[in-house]
């Protein structure tokens, strides 16, 4: 699907902000001790993978459609689902994992943001826009894929602290 706005610079310039947001957010990930990104890493691994199905099905149903990315042989929502995503996730459960209801405002923020912000900002650069949804209805599916993400670290943890016990 072709944005109407894409062509010649513009296209350009969309796909450097897209390379330059993606290689932002991996050297981010250097700040993290090592302890923490590999507690975290399975949980950014699996909303990542959960992101990738969703977006394989709102494209089937049209909810929303990314235009650019940073190759012509990534699709776009690879770009942010295995870009600023999955580091957004590493940092948001390292800061606030444990302490559920700032697990819940930080990402509340986020998606705020993100929705009412930005998504407006990637629509006018043609990276990105809603089709068949509303702002309101992509903030319900954030709030899936964050309930979702809380509960696999949880179970995650619930089971590493069974395996440690049985061992002691």
């Amino acid at each position: 699907m072709e944005h109407p706005k894409q062509g010649g610079v513009y296209m350009k310039k969309s796909r450097c902000f897209l390379i330059a947001l993606f290689i932002i957010s991996w050297s981010s990930l250097v700040f993290i001790n090592k302890n923490a990104l590999k507690r975290f890493l399975p949980a950014a691994i699996f909303i990542s993978i959960v992101t990738k199905f969703t977006n394989i099905y709102a494209k089937k149903r049209r909810w929303w459609a990314f235009y650019q990315s940073i190759h012509p042989k990534v699709a776009g929502e690879d770009t942010w689902a295995w870009g600023p995503f999955f580091a957004l996730t590493i940092w948001v459960l390292k800061w606030t994992y444990g302490k559920l209801p700032l697990y819940i405002l930080v990402n509340l923020m986020i998606h705020f943001l993100f929705i009412y912000f930005v998504l407006p900002l990637l629509k006018r650069m043609g990276i990105f826009s809603l089709v068949r949804i509303t702002g309101k209805q992509y903030f319900l599916v954030y709030l899936f894929r964050e309930i979702l993400l809380y509960s696999f670290q949880s179970i995650k943890e619930y089971i590493g602290s069974n395996k440690t016990n049985l061992r002691n």
